[in-house]
């Protein structure tokens, strides 16, 4: 099992109360990963914080709506969010990851970097390619960082990007192996529609309009995705943390797939919500309460 290398200490920077921004160094060194601390506005016994990661060419502020439900819901939660490099506020190129592993080690740096106190519950949320992180995460880190965590959310993370433009691309980098390095940032497929990621016009607009979405990852993203996606299956049977699953209706999840996930648990870890008039980034859908509300259940039960 691998060991994360401990952080500096972060140097954080207020933006207002109750919230701070901090910069750390990537596992790529020359890169920089924005991260941001929202404290909980409510003293507690037992306190929680949750850890967000966000989907494929999306960033933190995607998860806004869920913090802010549960500052008002819940305001004895704190909360961590990350961009992954190459996404929001954090350096790289705009939507590349060439390595899948890059991800995983940023995101385990932050969780090594940061006390847990002793009766504190942490708890990771990912979203697509943020549960895909924390299922890699997972598996390879030691109990110095995967011990830290206690329950994980995961949603829409079975992920599918196939198609003609990719299949191209992939006949040219194994008959071109010159022309491989830049291939792999080549941005010939446009992903993630408005129509097909949220239900109603306003929702639409408002993603079509956000400047921190990335409209059109690299080639070497979808080829790293994809081959995380193939054995994904198996992590099922080695988590030892409480789970809850979340789908909802999606053109960017293989058929079954969350299903087959769901079947290698241990008995009684996995917990599963289903959400049939919901799109793919249900956490910013209009009818997002029925998931915000499900989600809190699940932690209190």
């Amino acid at each position: 099992m691998q060991s994360s290398h401990f952080l500096e200490e972060l140097l954080w920077k207020d933006l207002r109360e109750g919230t701070s921004v901090a910069h750390f160094s990537s596992n790529k060194k020359s890169q920089q990963i924005y991260l941001k601390k929202i404290n909980a506005s409510k003293p507690s016994a037992r306190p929680v914080t949750i850890f967000l990661f966000h989907d494929l060419a999306s960033y933190h502020g995607r998860f806004m709506g869920l913090v802010n439900f549960f500052k008002i819901q819940h305001p004895e939660i704190n909360f961590v969010m990350m961009d992954f490099l190459g996404h929001g506020l954090s350096s790289g190129t705009r939507g590349h990851i060439n390595d899948f592993s890059d991800l995983a080690n940023d995101a385990a740096s932050v969780i090594m970097s940061l006390p847990k106190k002793e009766n504190e519950i942490w708890m990771a949320l990912g979203q697509g390619l943020g549960a895909l992180s924390i299922l890699d995460l997972i598996n390879r880190f030691d109990d110095s960082v995967k011990g830290k965590i206690d329950k994980l959310v995961l949603s829409n993370f079975i992920l599918n990007f196939h198609s003609p433009a990719l299949s191209i691309q992939n006949k040219l980098l194994s008959n071109l192996l010159t022309l491989s390095d830049a291939m792999k940032t080549t941005r010939l497929l446009s992903i993630y529609h408005p129509e097909e990621m949220l239900t109603h016009a306003r929702e639409q607009a408002h993603y079509l309009e956000d400047p921190l979405i990335v409209r059109k990852p690299t080639y070497q993203t979808f080829k790293c995705i994809n081959s995380v996606v193939k054995t994904i299956h198996q992590s099922a049977y080695f988590l030892d943390k409480p789970t809850l699953l979340l789908e909802s209706s999606s053109p960017y999840l293989i058929p079954n797939g969350m299903n087959s996930f769901s079947k290698g648990f241990k008995k009684g870890l996995m917990s599963e919500k289903k959400y049939s008039n919901l799109k793919h980034d249900l956490y910013n859908e209009k009818d997002n309460m029925k998931v915000f509300n499900d989600i809190a259940e699940w932690m209190n039960s």
